[in-house]
């Protein structure tokens, strides 16, 4: 796992699906805004299916890091289309269409490797499902997203609006997510996030619970690559949850507070 979401964003594999959980938008423009730049500056096709506000904030992001959108798009190096009316495109009887999501999803990518072999996506309609509370929906999508990645080779980067401090982000929804994905980012500083759960862990735990604990948590990591702190939430969560409320309550304030 890298040390920040800066170099696992901006040096990811073919292979790689990447899932953001953010409860400030600004943090998803400035990972969204990285990794877009970060591949267009490599030579490589970057697809993104968008809302269309956040199509509009991102070109305004990219221009100000001397990155010329409009340049790219020209030359057929960057894809964009609007995430809402894409995912209606693919919509048959209230789920996402495997037929239907090969053949609009899989020419975009098809377009894009004619000209680059290397290509990375951005998506935000397994967010928009979610948002409707159409969470069956969501991860079956993410379950077609994995299928054409084994069979074209590319990378993906997607993202949720949910507070990764919320106890009731967890107990289904982040373990969910977790499982579609090969690594989560659920906050912007990685160390900070780290220390703040170690020392409520500390508070709330005896000594002994608190030396056991980082062992537990090693010996049954999810299966997502994440940080230390957000692994040892969603252990303590699965199998000691009063204990993760209050430690989850102890880390929420102080993040709010500094």
């Amino acid at each position: 796992m890298s040390a920040n979401w800066q170099d696992l964003l901006g040096g990811i594999e073919s292979g790689d699906h990447i899932a953001q959980i953010y409860k400030d938008p600004e943090f998803l423009m400035t990972a969204v805004g990285h990794f877009v730049a970060t591949g267009l500056q490599k030579g490589e096709g970057v697809v993104l299916i968008m809302r269309e506000a956040n199509w509009a904030r991102l070109q305004e992001r990219l221009r100000a890091a001397g990155v010329d959108p409009a340049a790219a798009t020209a030359r057929g190096q960057l894809i964009q289309q609007g995430a809402d009316a894409t995912l209606a495109l693919l919509m048959k009887a209230g789920m996402p269409d495997r037929d239907a999501f090969q053949e609009v999803i899989g020419g975009l990518l098809a377009e894009a490797r004619r000209k680059y072999p290397g290509v990375r996506a951005f998506g935000e309609m397994v967010d928009i499902l979610w948002q409707r509370g159409h969470r069956i929906g969501a991860l079956h999508l993410e379950e077609l997203w994995n299928e054409l990645i084994r069979s074209h080779g590319f990378s993906l980067f997607c993202a949720y609006a949910m507070d990764p401090l919320s106890e009731a982000s967890y107990g289904g929804p982040i373990e969910n997510v977790c499982k579609a994905h090969t690594h989560l980012i659920p906050a912007e500083n990685y160390g900070d996030f780290d220390a703040a759960v170690h020392e409520a862990s500390r508070e709330v735990l005896d000594r002994r619970l608190a030396r056991m604990l980082n062992t537990l948590v090693v010996a049954n990591h999810p299966p997502a690559g994440m940080p230390a702190g957000q692994a040892t939430l969603i252990w303590l969560k699965e199998n000691m949850p009063r204990t993760a409320d209050r430690i989850l309550s102890l880390v929420r304030s102080r993040c709010t507070s500094a």
